[in-house]
């Protein structure tokens, strides 16, 4: 960096000051986003710069006695150069200069690249990053994350090997179709009736930021429970413990992954998949959904380019967005819209419909539990804490407890709104990913260092809760865990609608391998198989995960042209 500045200014009372402050800027940002949300910065964050803006003023940003001693022993070492510089006095000096530098520049970028980090076998831990930044550096680390951008396809990928997929899938459905023949009452005994053939009029799923029952990563006590009715609510519901591909942030990876059918753990290592993966024209659950009658609706209270959503919800075929300035005068929790604030918009969107029997799809993002669990709000009392060996010990825990009551509170009010409404209703929420709390609280409820925490327990972290409810009977049903990417089928499934051939294709292998995590694969018995091992021959699913893994490959990867369009798109159909 220095020798590039160097050489383009030509003189060192420039480069030294530029170059070094950028990087000590920069290393303030990364000390401050670890402490916020767990992870470090990554390139992929850049993209991502101005959503970062519009949540920072919720942190409390504090800088400590290292970085004012650093920024001051920065000063006085640029003080320095100012009064001693490195000029190239004449032009011919600087052109010949500037460009052996820059040379010696480009030539150790090549050989870093073709020869020291293959050499080396340099490498990013992703499953432990915070350790990697800190062991290797976070100029180095980051030059190496560069070589994670071009992702290549699959082993065993091909056009062949996609229309045999498709093929087996198109296979089994006229099967289940000749299967329908069987008489109703020999279905209902086998248990594969939902609702009773019935399809829910108001489809809303609620995709709740940063909802999480902490208790999976480990035993603590409250003064009162802080999932009251979730964790009561049993009739016409199904739920379980869904899957997230983050943990703290990245919270549109999450939604990708619900809506789309792909997992993160395929795509390039720490990408933000809704700025490079969601092409127009991508077939969804709301391609899927829109050709089944429905009209589909995105709301999210926070600005609409955030995450890329406005192009992407465009790209799904989303025919509306509900954003930003559309939730004035919404109740607020904190300075965010609260979950009650929310569902209202829901109620109100339901009832403007012209006619109470048309199908509506809503899509909603929630954001009152969003990190920055600290410092005290007019509009908000905590009323959550710990009890025992953790009173008073963890403030931002105990803040974030009290969040997820009033969501708890909330979704109960908007379940009983329904309940009142004759038109068909299902509703599916789940949290996003767990919260950016004190890294001592997870340590100490696990009782084991996370840093020891061996990878296969490790899914504790990303685990949420989800309810599929219906304002009509469904039977209800405890369904464990489940990959993200696994839900939009089953809930169309429960909402006796028909899939696209993917969505059938990720249905039948939830049975096999109901989780498909960035950390590992877990089969049907519980067994984790990281992800070399569910690559090679000792895995009874090889063929599965790698079928899996090239139907990804061109749904999110593939160029124009070499999409598989009739295996994503709703009955089959290649798009015009």
């Amino acid at each position: 960096f220095y020798l590039i500045a160097f050489a383009v200014s030509g003189t060192s009372r420039i480069a030294v000051p530029v170059i070094s402050l950028l990087l000590f800027v920069l290393a303030v940002a990364e000390a401050l986003v670890v402490e916020f949300r767990g992870t470090p910065i990554m390139v992929w964050d850049l993209l991502a710069f101005r959503t970062a803006m519009t949540v920072a003023d919720n942190y409390v940003i504090a800088l400590t006695d290292e970085m004012w001693e650093a920024g001051s022993l920065l000063l006085w070492l640029n003080l320095l150069v100012l009064i001693c510089p490195a000029r190239l006095r004449w032009w011919r000096e600087w052109l010949i200069g500037g460009m052996a530098f820059a040379g010696a520049a480009v030539g150790f970028v090549c050989y870093f690249y073709l020869s020291i980090v293959p050499g080396q076998v340099l490498e990013i831990n992703m499953w432990e990053m915070n350790d990697t930044y800190e062991h290797q550096g976070y100029v180095l680390v980051t030059a190496i994350s560069l070589k994670y951008i071009v992702k290549q396809p699959p082993q065993g990928y091909s056009m062949a090997r996609l229309e045999a997929i498709y093929d087996r899938v198109e296979g089994n459905a006229q099967a289940e179709e000749e299967r329908a023949g069987i008489p109703e009452e020999a279905r209902e005994q086998e248990g594969n009736t939902a609702g009773e053939g019935i399809q829910p009029v108001n489809l809303i799923c609620i995709m709740n930021e940063s909802l999480s029952d902490l208790g999976v990563a480990g035993d603590f006590s409250t003064n009162q429970e802080y999932f009251p009715f979730l964790s009561s609510l049993r009739e016409n519901t199904v739920r379980g413990n869904l899957c997230m591909p983050v943990f703290g942030a990245w919270t549109s990876n999450s939604e990708f992954e619900f809506l789309t059918g792909d997992s993160m753990a395929l795509l390039p290592s720490g990408v933000i998949a809704y700025q490079f993966y969601v092409k127009p024209d991508t077939d969804t659950l709301v391609s899927t959904l829109k050709a089944q009658g429905y009209e589909a609706v995105a709301m999210h209270h926070y600005p609409a380019a955030n995450w890329n959503r406005d192009r992407c919800y465009a790209n799904m075929g989303f025919d509306e967005f509900v954003a930003g300035e559309d939730y004035e005068g919404c109740e607020t929790i904190r300075n965010y819209v609260s979950d009650r604030g929310d569902y209202r918009k829901i109620i109100k969107r339901v009832e403007q419909k012209e006619n109470p029997e048309d199908k509506l799809f809503v899509f909603n993002v929630t954001m009152q539990n969003h990190g920055g669990y600290e410092g005290d709000y007019g509009n908000f009392e905590e009323d959550v804490w710990l009890t025992g060996a953790l009173k008073g010990k963890y403030p931002k825990a105990e803040q974030y407890l009290s969040l997820v009551r009033r969501s708890d509170e909330a979704f109960r009010e908007l379940t009983e709104y329904f309940k009142g409404q004759k038109e068909p209703t299902m509703i599916v929420m789940f949290g996003d990913h767990q919260p950016g709390i004190e890294d001592e609280f997870y340590d100490e409820i696990y009782g084991t260092p996370s840093d020891q925490v061996p990878l296969g327990e490790r899914l504790m972290w990303y685990e949420t809760p989800f309810v599929i409810w219906t304002n009509y009977e469904q039977p209800e049903k405890e369904m464990g865990r489940l990959g993200a990417v696994f839900l939009s089928s089953y809930v169309l499934k429960l909402a006796n609608l028909e899939l696209a051939p993917f969505q059938q294709f990720l249905l039948e292998m939830s049975k096999s391998v109901p989780v498909v995590h960035p950390i590992g694969c877990y089969g049907e018995d519980g067994t984790f198989y990281s992800w070399e091992e569910a690559r090679s021959a000792a895995c009874p699913y090889q063929g599965l995960i790698g079928d899996y893994e090239c139907l990804v490959y061109n749904h999110s990867m593939e160029g124009e042209g070499r999409r598989f369009g009739k295996m994503f798109a709703f009955g089959g159909r290649e798009r015009e």
